[in-house]
């Protein structure tokens, strides 16, 4: 929804489209479920069986934890509210104002860099998993 105001000064509108913020935090929420999804796979997938898909897994999920981390910092909701009424020509309008209410913390941007370093930890993890796969099977150098 976008709010057009006119408020009878000449040369004098603004528009104001809140919709923007929502489409970013629509995006925040997407990007969180897909971290979850890799996170997830590279949890549960089997290192004796898939130990590439879990690798692959786990640094799409570092990736996207690491923009998680980074749009964190610039969540904003954006209300509007009536600042009140102005005359001007006998008529009285009401003026509409944009009003930021900040999304973000220092808790939550905190919680996303933990993410992010278990993130890497875990890729660290599946290097080890692949190690040992390596290891066990007796995959050769050069063999695909």
């Amino acid at each position: 929804m976008t709010i057009l105001s006119n408020i009878s000064f000449p040369n004098s509108s603004f528009v104001f489209a809140p919709q923007n913020a929502y489409v970013s935090i629509e995006l925040y929420y997407t990007l969180v479920a897909l971290f979850s999804i890799f996170i997830l796979a590279s949890w549960f997938l089997d290192g004796d069986v898939k130990p590439f898909e879990k690798l692959f897994a786990a640094i799409i999920a570092f990736i996207f934890s690491v923009s998680i981390a980074m749009s964190s910092f610039s969540l904003a909701l954006i209300t509007t509210t009536e600042v009140g009424p102005i005359v001007y020509n006998g008529t009285t309008q009401i003026v509409v104002m944009p009003i930021i209410v900040m999304q973000n913390g220092i808790v939550l941007q905190i919680i996303s860099w933990i993410l992010v370093i278990l993130c890497f930890v875990n890729i660290i993890n599946c290097v080890l998993v692949l190690i040992d796969y390596s290891r066990i099977k007796g995959v050769k150098k050069g063999a695909l």
